[in-house]
């Protein structure tokens, strides 16, 4: 459907767009919180070259002044009197031109082009004329076919072309002679309406830093108790005749760490033989004692804070770290001088992390999730998050991260572990065939290559691990163990945690392939040793007070504290982004059990070819024994087992006597043939 276009209304008064400088943010970070806007010429047309002179745009000059950067050098700071009375306005070089008035700028000749019948555009080009809606202002600058110097016939006749934000030099101005080679230049235009478009799709946005609590800026006086306790420390070398003073101490969140300077001479071991006086002397629940402290000359003795301060995860986060490039750097605390740890789940590349009830790890769990949702995209990561307890979290159902809604049930995380296992594979086979050597160089070259489709991240999270491993032990190990032993190169990482982190949950092969460890207070050494593989961990302090240990030496770290509140507005806010785009559901996992147990059921039925070679071997030997049958055909003892049970059942077998001989046979060979069909003369 073609339509005319009514004529275009210029209004006289308007304003050059200004970068309003509250936004000015959002441009420099190329956030979608700046909207560009059309920008006026004096000059146009369609053969004239963009010179674009940009004038203060600071508030700091005057606005009229402002206007001399489209003006030319002789008529610049001229007053408003004289330029009302030579031109009509003060704004004369923003008035639209007739032809004559152009000439006389531009000093063009041209031949006047032949005259064409009126041009009509479609619904589709008109659509490209309009201004956007809520623009600051309307303007067009337009030309007409033919317009005689004197004819006032053109003058107020319908325009054909729209032209915006030109700077026109002095040069020849030609008009093409077949009109239907004019091309619309929309510019500026053209991409206002190409992100109102976009607008329309959705697009991700990450969760704002506004909805975490910071804590209150604390003073810096030096508490009383803190000098108090340094001179217990001092009187009570003395006491044992150590030479030996507090040179410095270091006061963290949770705990200060008093420096003691020994003379030449002094054996360290004797100040870490004074535990349990120190620790009466200063009326504190546990200390710990670095003897030395790594890196320094001197002997360490951390004592808890009369009053602790708390470590919101507000303080730890900010612009920077979610917008450094590293999606899997995590946010877990600060240490004793109050510099924020962070640490790369791709670098660690997996983490165990222990602590009894109420000493911080499920507030860690928390933290590392929210890290992670607060710096990447659905299409960046996904997570398998495995719960037992059903109630640590239920905060994060129905997230797009997610690649199957939380696992509660402990076959099912077997089978999740399972998939996840398969997934690994199938990225190696895509790593193979794209030549690259991880995920990074794999994401680096799909970027390049529209052929590959980018990997995404996935973290397997796992809250207890106890539950699982007395569950399905075996499928669940084996399964931690292939993830843990290649998986970090196809960007696949594992988090387990347990509060009872003994040598039957955490066996010896789950340790072997996971290097980086958190401990929380444990309830005896034997505990930290097999979280830290050294004591420790049975000296924190509990809530939040943690040992990291990713290299040699455990570096002790007051974890942050996130609310539930925190993370209830984080994960809303996801939702509200984003539905879920779950890979398979519960009802996946549960049909994929049902395989597996008929599987394994059938495997459980010996097939009848091989009861009659074993019942055969029996009679052939006069009896029957577990161990005769492994020896001959290779079975393991629990299959062997079986089939003598079987073969008692059939009454092939008499029952067990106790008898060193074996089991009694009870059938000739004869007889073992007509049961099962087969003809004596096979025998022979």
């Amino acid at each position: 459907m073609k339509k005319k276009i009514k004529n275009v209304v210029i209004e006289e008064k308007f304003k050059i767009p200004q970068i309003d400088l509250k936004h000015y943010d959002g441009l420099k970070k190329n956030k979608p919180n700046f909207e560009r806007t059309i920008a006026a010429s004096p000059y146009f047309g369609s053969k004239v070259k963009d010179k674009i002179l940009v004038p203060d745009t600071k508030g700091k000059v005057d606005v009229d002044k402002g206007y001399d950067a489209f003006r030319p050098k002789d008529e610049k700071h001229i007053s408003d009197e004289e330029l009302i009375a030579k031109y009509g306005t003060k704004y004369y070089d923003f008035k639209i031109l007739n032809e004559k008035k152009r000439k006389e700028v531009l000093g063009v000749n041209y031949e006047e082009p032949k005259k064409v019948e009126e041009e009509t555009v479609t619904e589709d080009d008109e659509l490209s004329f309009r201004t956007v809606k809520e623009e600051p202002y309307q303007s067009q600058i337009y030309y007409r076919d033919k317009v005689e110097e004197d004819d006032e016939e053109y003058i107020n006749k319908e325009p054909k072309y729209v032209n915006t934000y030109n700077q026109v030099e002095s040069k020849e101005y030609e008009l093409p002679e077949d009109k239907s080679e004019v091309k619309l230049d929309l510019g500026l235009v053209d991409e206002l309406f190409e992100e109102q478009s976009n607008e329309e799709v959705k697009e991700y946005e990450l969760p704002p830093l506004t909805i975490f609590k910071h804590a209150d800026v604390s003073e810096d006086e030096v508490p009383e108790w803190i000098i108090e306790k340094k001179e217990i420390i001092n009187k009570l070398l003395q006491d044992f005749d150590i030479e030996g003073e507090v040179v410095n101490y270091v006061k963290g969140p949770a705990f200060t760490r008093y420096e003691i300077m020994l003379q030449s001479g002094v054996k360290v071991n004797k100040v870490s033989s004074l535990y349990d006086n120190f620790q009466m002397e200063l009326g504190a629940k546990s200390i710990r004692i670095l003897a030395p402290i790594p890196g320094k000359k001197t002997v360490g003795i951390e004592v808890p804070n009369d009053k602790t301060e708390t470590v919101y995860f507000g303080d730890i986060i900010n612009d920077k770290f979610v917008n450094d490039n590293k999606p899997l750097r995590v946010a877990l605390g600060k240490n004793i001088d109050g510099e924020t740890i962070y640490k790369a789940i791709d670098d660690m590349p997996h983490l165990l992390v222990g602590g009894a009830t109420k000493s911080g790890k499920s507030v860690c769990i928390n933290t590392i999730l929210i890290s992670l949702l607060v710096k990447n995209k659905p299409s960046d990561l996904k997570l398998i998050l495995i719960d037992p307890k059903k109630v640590e979290m239920s905060f994060y159902e129905e997230l797009p991260h997610l690649v199957t809604p939380v696992i509660n049930d402990p076959q099912m995380a077997s089978v999740g572990l399972k998939w996840a296992v398969d997934e690994m594979e199938r990225r190696y086979d895509d790593l193979a065939k794209a030549h690259v050597r991880n995920i990074e160089d794999y994401n680096r070259k799909a970027k390049l290559n529209q052929a590959l489709k980018p990997m995404p991240y996935i973290v397997i999270i796992i809250d207890e691990l106890a539950d699982l491993m007395m569950t399905c032990s075996s499928d669940v190990e084996d399964s931690i163990k292939r993830i843990t032993q290649k998986a970090r190169a196809a960007g696949i990482h594992l988090i387990v945690a347990t509060q009872r982190p003994s040598v039957q949950i955490v066996s010896g092969n789950i340790k072997a392939n996971i290097p980086s460890r958190i401990s929380f207070k444990v309830a005896s050494f034997v505990d930290s040793n097999t979280i830290l593989d050294e004591a420790g961990a049975e000296t924190l302090l509990g809530r939040g007070d943690m040992l990291i240990k990713d290299n040699d030496q455990p570096e002790r770290v007051q974890g942050a504290y996130i609310s539930d509140d925190e993370i209830s507005a984080v994960c809303d806010f996801i939702r509200d982004e984003c539905e879920p785009q779950y890979i398979f559901t519960h009802d996946d996992l549960k049909k994929q059990i049902e395989e597996v147990r008929e599987t394994r059921d059938l495997g459980l039925q010996e097939a009848e070819s091989t009861i009659y070679e074993v019942a055969k071997f029996c009679i052939m030997e006069g009896g029957a024994s577990i161990n005769g049958i492994q020896n001959n055909f290779g079975f393991g003892f629990n299959r062997a087992q079986r089939i003598v049970t079987l073969l008692e059942q059939r009454h092939i077998l008499g029952p067990k006597t106790g008898s060193t001989k074996g089991r009694e046979v009870l059938i000739t060979l004869s007889d073992l043939n007509n049961m099962f069909g087969k003809s004596n003369e096979e025998d022979l």
